[in-house]
């Protein structure tokens, strides 16, 4: 049975390798698909737990969207906080938490500087 599934895992089709960009305002609406998010990063915090969250469109907990690295991460993306202010782009498949939209970063690839 097991190898079942994972045979099935294997056929399934592959990510869209060319996710549509959204803007953070409309990342709600994409729950569940692998985007591109692009908008002006307002708020980088670093919680006591050393989670950095990237926010767009808002200061927690007033923002629309956020860009989530875990502390295992964090040596991953080094100048991250330098990104506050400035037009970025974050792809990745979106979730909710705290009834929020959300990608969590695990690779540097993940998030640029828009052009």
């Amino acid at each position: 049975m097991l190898a079942l599934v994972f045979s099935m895992l294997a056929l399934a089709a592959p990510a869209d390798p060319n996710p549509i960009v959204i803007k953070p305002e409309e990342a709600a609406k994409h729950v569940g698909e692998t985007v591109i998010v692009r908008g002006t990063v307002t708020q980088i915090a670093l919680t006591v737990n050393l989670t950095t969250h990237i926010n767009f469109g808002g200061i927690y907990p007033n923002h629309v969207f956020t860009a989530t690295v875990f502390k295992a991460k964090q040596t991953q993306f080094p100048g991250v906080r330098d990104y506050e202010g400035k037009v970025v782009e974050v792809q990745g498949l979106i979730h909710l938490y705290r009834n929020k939209p959300e990608i969590v970063l695990s690779e540097r690839k993940q998030i640029r500087l828009a052009d």
